[in-house]
C-alpha cells in the first residue's frame, strides 16, 4: 500500500509528552521543593544540637566508666588548640564552642580520648566550669548541686535548645 492510499485508521501516534505536560512537572516539583526545604534546614539544625549532646553525653559516660575500671580520678576537660586542657576564666556558664574536649586520667594527665569539636552552628555552655571530674565510684567530683551543659543553635532559634545534666553522683540526664 502506498503512503498515498492509507486510511486515516492506519495513522500511528508517537508515545512521549508535550512541553506542556513537562512545563507542569516542573512546576509541581518546585512547589514540591518550596515547601520541603524549610523544613529540611530545621531537621539539620535539630540534628546538629543532638548530635553535640548525643557526642558530649557519650565521653561523659566513658570518663565515669574510666574513673571506676581504673579506680582512680577521670576528668573531661575542654579542650584547647594545644592538646592540653583549656581554661576559661570568665564568669559561669563556660562556653564550649569550637574547642572540643578531652578525657585524661587526672593523676597524670594522659589522655584516654580526644574529641574535636566539628559540629557547626551549635553553641555548648557548661554551668560548673572548665572541666568535670568522676571519682573511683563513679560520683562527680566537681561543680556543687547538679551541673548542666546547654546546647543551642548558633542562629539563636530557642526551639532547637536542648540540656544535659550530671547530678553529684554522676547520673547523666538529657532533655
Amino acid at each position: 500500500m502506498s503512503a498515498v492510499s492509507r486510511s486515516h485508521s492506519e495513522v500511528t501516534t508517537s508515545g512521549g509528552f508535550t512541553l506542556i505536560e513537562l512545563m507542569v512537572v516542573l512546576a509541581i516539583v518546585a512547589i514540591l521543593l518550596l515547601v520541603a526545604t524549610p523544613n529540611y534546614d530545621s531537621m539539620i539544625i535539630g540534628s546538629k544540637v543532638d548530635k553535640a549532646r548525643y557526642a558530649l553525653a557519650s565521653s561523659l559516660a566513658f570518663a565515669r566508666t574510666e574513673a571506676v575500671k581504673r579506680g582512680e580520678t577521670v576528668s573531661l576537660c575542654l579542650g584547647s588548640s594545644d592538646g592540653n586542657c583549656g581554661t576559661d576564666d570568665t564568669n559561669n556558664p563556660v562556653s564550649w564552642v569550637g574547642t572540643g574536649w578531652r578525657v585524661l586520667v587526672a593523676a597524670d594527665n594522659q589522655t584516654l580520648r580526644r574529641t574535636e569539636n566539628s559540629i557547626t552552628g551549635v553553641d555548648i555552655n557548661y554551668s560548673c566550669g572548665d572541666f568535670i571530674s568522676f571519682g573511683a565510684s563513679g560520683e562527680r567530683r566537681s561543680g556543687s548541686g547538679e551541673c548542666s551543659f546547654s546546647f543551642s543553635d548558633s542562629g539563636g532559634d530557642p526551639s532547637y535548645d536542648k540540656n544535659l545534666w550530671i547530678n553529684t553522683v554522676g547520673r547523666v540526664r538529657m532533655n
